[in-house]
């Protein structure tokens, strides 16, 4: 159950990923057409399709959907899209849900089921008009998807401290960018008692926590954060996790990165870095030899970059263990494993987004979380924002980066902000093994 990134261009040029096991997200035929020159839109119509998609009772999966188009200076820039205008297409009854900041759009199953999504002829109208332009004639667009898991709204677990007596390689870690060796076990997260704590519409107990600074908070879960434990909230637009999220399904892959690489200028490619261990130049486009490969070799630059300019933002440590956990106390047995039970093939190295999942495995042996977050921590290790990092918000990227590649997002910052986080706890600890996850804000 690998995830394929596909990539279009209006002139029909496709550029793909190869993989054993492959969800084959694939976006294709795309055209525009009934441009209005009066209200300066444009309908981008295309065919999109994955396997494995599923809606039950508990949640569903779901389509990112965002473009980007080259204009006559041959800069890249973000297309922003009407909240109106949209046609479904035919095939699996779907539901189409433009943001309302107009960066991109979510598409999903409107019933319950599984299998292949398919929907033919869907469109969305692209408001070319608040790009400054007067016609887009000759303009090539490229449109991205990307499949993401939705976290309903409610209470969940978090992981607990790490057992007395538990051997050192043990637990969960947390690892700060530039830093070589590990600091210390992010299960250092106690509610009094030294239980585990729970996060729901409740003013929590006075909470315990160590990631990099050791403080205590309380989480009022549809509220915010308690940072001097007065009973009163005073921090209201942190992510606690509570409220409803999508979450990507998998780890970014080596051949989602060259996708993003190859909408940069030079300079913005210089300054964020290639990423990833098998991205090479090859006839000025920017190719993967391991498309489908977990992409390591983060940083903060380049993580936070690519979540600006794809519309999303980093995961909170509240919202990680919520997708992990769920309603489920988590369970330790060799380091807290994601979904309260012991999935028993993560392991710390690299592999193939999806690759420990098949046709007759089971939830844990697939590495997935409770809500079908696909390895999570199971492969690369991943980044949250510290939960004493107070300023970080809700707010989502915009698609457009500074003119040398950085993320503008005000409420973000590449120095301190965020850690690493490996729930299995084996291998040796090296930049290479940091990956990217990243989550939207349900609206």
């Amino acid at each position: 159950m690998n995830f394929k990134s596909f990539l279009l261009v209006c002139s029909l040029v496709l550029l793909m990923g190869t993989g054993a096991f492959a969800n084959n997200m694939l976006v294709q035929n795309v055209i525009t057409q009934g441009n209005d020159a009066v209200n300066k839109t444009i309908q981008v119509q295309f065919d999109i399709s994955w396997d494995n998609s599923w809606r039950d009772e508990i949640n569903y999966d779901a389509a990112w959907i965002f473009m980007k188009f080259k204009n006559a200076s041959g800069v890249w820039q973000h297309v922003q899209l009407n909240q109106a205008g949209f046609v479904a297409g035919t095939g699996t009854a779907n539901t189409v849900q433009v943001t309302a900041d107009k960066v991109g759009s979510w598409l999903y199953r409107t019933g319950l089921g599984s299998g292949t999504f398919t929907s033919t002829g869907m469109q969305l109208q692209w408001n070319y008009g608040l790009a400054g332009l007067t016609n887009v004639t000759g303009l090539e667009v490229r449109v991205f998807a990307v499949e993401m898991v939705y976290v309903p709204e409610g209470e969940f677990n978090c992981a607990g401290p790490v057992p007395f007596n538990a051997p050192s390689i043990y637990g969960s870690f947390y690892y700060s960018p530039g830093n070589s060796s590990f600091n210390r076990r992010l299960g250092v997260f106690s509610a009094p008692g030294n239980n585990y704590p729970v996060i729901n519409s409740k003013l929590s107990p006075v909470l315990t926590y160590n990631d990099g600074t050791s403080a205590s908070i309380r989480v009022k879960g549809d509220a915010g954060l308690d940072t001097d434990n007065n009973e009163v909230v005073d921090v209201t637009n942190y992510p606690t996790g509570y409220k409803a999220f999508y979450c990507y399904k998998y780890e970014l892959s080596e051949n989602q990165y060259a996708d993003f690489l190859n909408t940069l200028t030079g300079s913005q490619i210089s300054n964020l870095g290639l990423a990833g261990a098998s991205i090479t130049l090859t006839n000025g486009q920017y190719f993967s030899s391991a498309p489908n490969l977990v992409c390591g070799n983060a940083n903060s630059n380049s993580l936070l970059g690519y979540a600006d300019w794809s519309g999303i933002r980093p995961i909170s440590f509240l919202e990680f263990n919520k997708a992990s956990y769920g309603p489920f106390q988590p369970i330790y047995a060799s380091g807290y494993r994601a979904g309260g039970t012991v999935n028993s093939n993560l392991t710390s190295s690299l592999s193939n987004v999806g690759s420990l999942a098949t046709n007759v495995s089971s939830r844990e042996s697939a590495g997935a979380s409770y809500y079908g977050c696909m390895d999570f921590t199971g492969s690369a290790r991943e980044p949250v924002v510290k939960l004493n990092y107070f300023q970080f918000s809700i707010v989502n990227g915009d698609g457009q980066l500074s003119a040398s590649g950085f993320s503008d997002v005000q409420y973000w910052n590449n120095s301190n902000m965020l850690v690493w986080i490996d729930q299995t706890s084996t291998g040796t600890w090296n930049i290479s093994t940091h990956g990217f996850r990243f989550v939207r804000s349900a609206e």
